[in-house]
């Protein structure tokens, strides 16, 4: 997994610490159109799954579920660091989601151990173990930037390459043949349910922090802007790497 640095050049770009003036549709026209940038960009490298090998394909989605483990831990994180707020029960909300509402067979990595095994996954890492980055920078960055990176970035980014990977999965020979055994209930969440009512959620409550000034929405866009970063050259790395697994 890459690292979640904030360097200079994030930090130079559009800074300006005291400016809370940006207007609201500035704001999201921003992310409206960098997700349609990142959809159309992203295209080329999954466009090479459906001729991988079903042992490239089990890796992808192998490390794919690193990403969904953490995602609990960070939002667990973000509860502890928010204020007492809408935004703060917002994301409680979305971590119950994530691990099953107190059912941990509904919880979404128990849903997406389920598409590993329909893809005929058998032995899951379950404890496998690696340094998560992104810890450090929740629990010492500014929220502004935490908010940009892992709300609106994880929350809204991961959606464009689930919704992309599912597409060219979809067009695997494995998966045409066996199109009724797949276990899609994670897709089904994050792609086309649960996920988008979040998204529209978050949007308001970060919405509401802007108008009333307490958060600074050039540096949520400077965490956004890395998360969107840091979600392609980590699907890169992986789409390189599960190339390089033996048949």
């Amino acid at each position: 997994m890459l690292g979640w640095e904030l360097t200079v050049e994030h930090c130079c770009i559009n800074l300006i610490l005291s400016n809370f003036s940006m207007k609201i549709t500035d704001f999201w026209s921003h992310f409206d159109d960098s997700r349609l940038q990142e959809e159309i960009s992203i295209q080329s490298g999954f466009s090479t799954i459906p001729n991988c090998t079903l042992a490239e394909l089990q890796e992808l989605a192998i490390n794919y579920r690193w990403l969904v483990k953490t995602h609990s831990n960070h939002l667990a994180l973000m509860v502890s660091r928010l204020e007492e707020s809408e935004l703060k029960s917002l994301i409680a909300d979305i971590l119950n989601d994530e691990q099953g509402n107190g059912n941990y067979k509904k919880s979404h990595l128990y849903l997406w151990d389920n598409f590993l095994r329909s893809i005929g996954v058998e032995h899951i890492p379950k404890e496998e173990y690696r340094v998560d980055p992104m810890i450090l920078v929740i629990n010492n960055s500014s929220l502004d930037f935490i908010l940009g990176a892992e709300g609106l970035g994880t929350e809204c980014v991961c959606a464009v390459y689930l919704e992309v990977f599912e597409r060219f999965i979809n067009q695997h020979p494995f998966i045409i043949r066996n199109k009724d055994k797949i276990d899609y209930e994670f897709f089904d969440i994050h792609v086309r349910g649960e996920d988008q009512v979040h998204k529209i959620k978050i949007r308001k409550a970060v919405e509401q922090l802007i108008r009333e000034q307490k958060i600074n929405p050039n540096l949520v866009i400077i965490g956004y802007n890395h998360s969107k970063k840091t979600w392609r050259q980590t699907w890169n790395k992986w789409i390189t790497f599960a190339q390089q697994v033996p048949s």
